[in-house]
């Protein structure tokens, strides 16, 4: 009885040592997975809304020959949102093109290698991206810059599709780390 619960104890110790990038890829996983589950959510309403607002501006233009005033800045401005808050699910669900013709003749390992090189220099890319994008809203909020027709801060928008880029970024982050731990530990994929 005594060596079992030893021989248990021991199999925790092992459970609990999970090395650090293994547990920082984790938790990194977690949070990225979470923040692009509610972006993406995000962008499913801003499409129905665009969808709606689309629908009535038609009708309206053709029914009582009235459109709707901003309509086409305002799709604009949402489509922005719309499509930055989706990116990161997108890559998630590996519904991004990708081009291996290459790339399936190399060797697993080479592969994920490659993959992990590759995404970590996304990831600097997407980090300059929000980093400009930062730097634009800023920009755009000291020049009280507007939309034209509605006269909406265009800084709000700009600064929205902030959060889309750096969570794009943190999605290719992760893949670079789950790549690189599967380069490593074949075995453990």
């Amino acid at each position: 009885m005594g060596q079992q619960l030893n021989k248990e104890k021991q199999l925790n110790v092992a459970i609990n040592q999970e090395p650090g990038l293994a547990k920082f890829t984790r938790v990194l996983g977690k949070v990225t997975i979470s923040l692009n589950n509610v972006l993406h959510k995000i962008s499913s309403v801003l499409l129905m809304a665009l969808m709606f607002l689309t629908t009535a501006d038609v009708a309206g233009r053709f029914f009582f020959k009235s459109p709707i005033i901003g309509t086409y800045e305002l799709t604009g401005l949402l489509l922005a949102l719309m499509i930055f808050y989706s990116l990161g699910a997108g890559q998630l669900k590996k519904n991004h093109i990708e081009i291996d013709f290459f790339t399936k003749k190399m060797s697993n390992k080479s592969q994920h290698i490659l993959y992990s090189l590759s995404s970590f220099v996304l990831f600097i890319l997407l980090c300059l991206t929000t980093w400009q994008l930062y730097e634009y809203s800023v920009r755009v909020w000291i020049g009280g810059e507007t939309s034209g027709d509605l006269g909406l801060p265009l800084y709000i928008f700009s600064g929205l599709t902030i959060i889309g880029a750096f969570s794009f970024a943190l999605t290719l982050l992760l893949d670079g780390f789950n790549s690189l731990l599967k380069a490593v530990n074949p075995d453990e994929s």
